[in-house]
């Protein structure tokens, strides 16, 4: 399980760093080009990747590792659940700006700024999960 939260860990740092060039991408309003597009979608691939990862090892942290974490620092135990909330706000907010972002027609210039904001958003929820996932694993670990 150490080699799977390790690699949770890294891919998540990248999804962090990946969703902000979106929101740069899409900042202007101007129409994505194919590069661009597929600049999105791995974007994209890289939060699901860290999420599905997360889920895959949630239910031996739950077991082995979240009773020590609450017994060690309640704090850290509470924060663990925020970096679950902050992660599910990323995944959900960058799935949803992606697709409006590579869906929007040609004219809609305020609907891809507003996918823009979105990615930002989605951007620092990553980063702040990402920041709290760091921490929690200094504190107690597989």
């Amino acid at each position: 399980m150490t080699l799977l939260e390790a690699i949770h860990g890294h891919v998540g740092v990248l999804a962090m760093v990946a969703l902000f060039h979106p929101a740069l991408l899409l900042w202007s309003g101007k129409p994505l080009s194919r590069n661009a597009k597929f600049a999105l979608g791995a974007s994209l691939c890289l939060v699901a990747l860290a999420f599905a990862l997360g889920l895959t090892i949630y239910p031996a942290y739950r077991e082995e590792v979240k009773p020590d974490l609450f017994r060690t620092d309640v704090r850290a135990g509470l924060l663990f659940e925020t970096k679950e909330h902050l992660a599910w706000v990323a995944l959900v907010g960058s799935m949803g700006a992606g697709v409006t972002g590579l869906i929007a027609p040609p004219r809609a210039v305020q609907t891809r700024r507003l996918a823009a904001r979105i990615f930002l958003g989605a951007a620092i929820a990553c980063t702040l999960a990402a920041c709290l996932g760091t921490w929690i694993a200094s504190v107690r670990s597989f």
